[in-house]
């Protein structure tokens, strides 16, 4: 048997890091954060608790990951570039494919909001959060701007609010859920 790569070690790693962070996330979901060991996720991990400490330096900093990465996740998946100007065209893209996002991996973000929810956890990441969330509210502000709707920033962060309540709403009832007509509405309001 020849010794591993670099390419496989890093996989490995990869897998291990995956490991860890869905079951801390289902675990966080299931009891909250504070009601969670170290030593629970390496269990469900199925690693040592020693192994996870080569991941993440704490508690603190495995739910900082996971949130964050969901958030850069949907940035990412949402496809727009935000050093860009918004276009009704491209608004309306980006409103799809967040509908899309949401219907896609229903049970992930049911568990992440159970997670990000909780005032523990959004203590810690609060002011990454406005840091990775600010592109996004700043293209919108200035799409409404160039608009002429009157405080743009705060119909920017009403579309946000509205669109994390329609989140929480659908993953209450996914099928009994009208999610293309609030879609519609959406754009027809907003766009």
């Amino acid at each position: 048997m020849s010794p591993r790569s670099k390419q496989q070690f890093e996989q490995i790693r990869h897998h291990r890091k995956t490991a860890i962070e869905k079951a801390a996330m289902e675990l966080f979901a299931e009891n909250g954060f504070t009601g969670v060991s170290i030593s629970t996720i390496a269990r469900k991990a199925g690693i040592s608790k020693g192994l996870l400490y080569n991941y993440f330096d704490n508690k603190e900093a495995l739910v900082k990951e996971i949130v964050l990465e969901g958030l850069r996740q949907m940035m990412e998946e949402l496809d727009f570039d935000f050093q860009q100007e918004l276009s009704e065209e491209s608004f309306k893209k980006m409103i799809e494919r967040n509908f899309i996002l949401l219907k896609e991996k229903v049970s992930y973000w049911s568990l992440y909001i159970a997670v990000i929810t909780q005032p523990a956890v959004i203590s810690l990441v609060k002011d990454k959060i406005f840091e990775l969330v600010g592109p996004f509210i700043a293209t919108l502000s200035q799409y409404y701007a160039k608009k002429g709707i009157k405080n743009p920033e705060a119909h920017s962060l009403l579309l946000g609010a509205v669109l994390d309540g329609i989140a929480i709403d659908y993953m209450l009832s996914p099928t009994d859920y009208p999610i293309d007509d609030i879609k519609a509405i959406i754009i027809e309001k907003f766009i």
